[in-house]
């Protein structure tokens, strides 16, 4: 059991009319260049801001995501451009103050240098200073606002980690309350899946397949009576929790097979006690844990990562599917 929690520590550890720009907007292409586009959704309507007739040029460098704000007293050289979010402007902003998606907001004592545009929202001045003009563009004349920026590598590769940290926890507590409440249904499952994975799986696979008509089935018997009408909806809440539990029943079990083999495999002694089936289901979890995690670090490099993530999906779908399919088989271990 101390082994396991060395693991999963080391684990954790691990819309007003357009007017034409002033001059003060006009900087030249050479001050301030527009990303190059490669593919980056900001750059690419950077490019198009720059092309429209009403637009700015601007540099990559000055978009900031989400809402920002310039506080009183605080200056900012150049521009600043918040990108899809409101610009709360109270200080100094030397260049041009932009919105896209959201509003521009220029607050008592504000001085802006250049213009304030607000694309996709509006421009408010509550006493402001604004040496530019301020102006609001329901969108591009080159072609619409770009969605939200996709997520980069290392916000996809955070997500993924966390989310598969995430299950694990979830499936920890299930498997903790399967051990205390439910332990004879686990070591049946499991009996079942060692004594024939293959017909474990191909069960899963059938239940998979008859899962749409099975629940078709269920609604049309009881539309046939005025009773049933009034359970349908009880029904469905019903058949989607037992599906839910008859899922992480077989993949709790399934891990704890697993864990079973590697520890077996370790030279592990066996004992059969809670403490030990609970330390084998845990780490069979963990196995599957730092695969997901190596899936989720390495899912931005290209066609490796893709490769990667694509061969973690199916082992984990094995796996969740032969525990299902031992789950029907034995009727939840009963």
């Amino acid at each position: 059991m101390r082994k396991t929690i060395s693991l999963l520590a080391l684990l954790f550890a691990s819309a007003l009319p357009a007017q034409a720009p002033s001059a003060a907007s006009r900087q030249s292409a050479s001050s301030a260049p527009a990303a190059a586009v490669n593919g980056d959704p900001i750059a690419v309507w950077l490019d198009s801001l720059a092309k429209d007739a009403h637009g700015l040029v601007l540099a990559r460098g000055a978009v900031r995501e989400g809402n920002q704000s310039v506080a009183a007293g605080e200056t900012v050289s150049g521009n600043i451009v918040a990108w899809h979010g409101t610009l709360d402007v109270a200080g100094h902003v030397d260049g041009n103050a932009v919105a896209v998606g959201g509003d521009v907001v220029i607050h008592p004592g504000a001085v802006i240098g250049g213009d304030a545009l607000s694309v996709g929202g509006k421009v408010r001045n509550d006493g402001g200073v604004v040496n530019g003009e301020m102006r609001s563009m329901s969108a591009l004349t080159v072609g619409p606002i770009p969605a939200t920026p996709p997520r980069t590598a290392e916000q996809t590769t955070r997500r993924s980690v966390s989310l598969a940290v995430g299950w694990y926890l979830v499936l920890a507590v299930i498997g903790f309350a399967v051990v205390l409440f439910a332990r004879g249904n686990l070591e049946t499952i499991s009996d079942r899946i060692r004594a024939d994975f293959t017909r474990s799986f191909l069960y899963g696979l059938l239940g998979q397949v008859l899962l749409v008509p099975a629940f078709v089935a269920m609604i049309v018997a009881l539309a046939i009576t005025i009773i049933g009408l009034v359970l349908i909806p009880f029904a469905i809440v019903g058949f989607f929790l037992a599906l839910a539990g008859a899922l992480a029943l077989g993949f709790i079990t399934i891990s704890y097979v697993v864990g079973d083999a590697a520890m077996r495999w370790r030279g592990a002694a066996v004992g059969g006690g809670r403490a030990q089936l609970l330390q084998f289901l845990l780490m069979g979890l963990s196995i599957y844990l730092v695969l997901w995690v190596v899936a989720g670090a390495v899912g931005g490099f290209g066609a490796v990562g893709g490769l990667m993530r694509f061969v973690v999906a199916v082992l984990t779908w094995v796996a969740l599917t032969a525990g299902f399919g031992a789950t029907l088989a034995s009727r939840g271990g009963t």
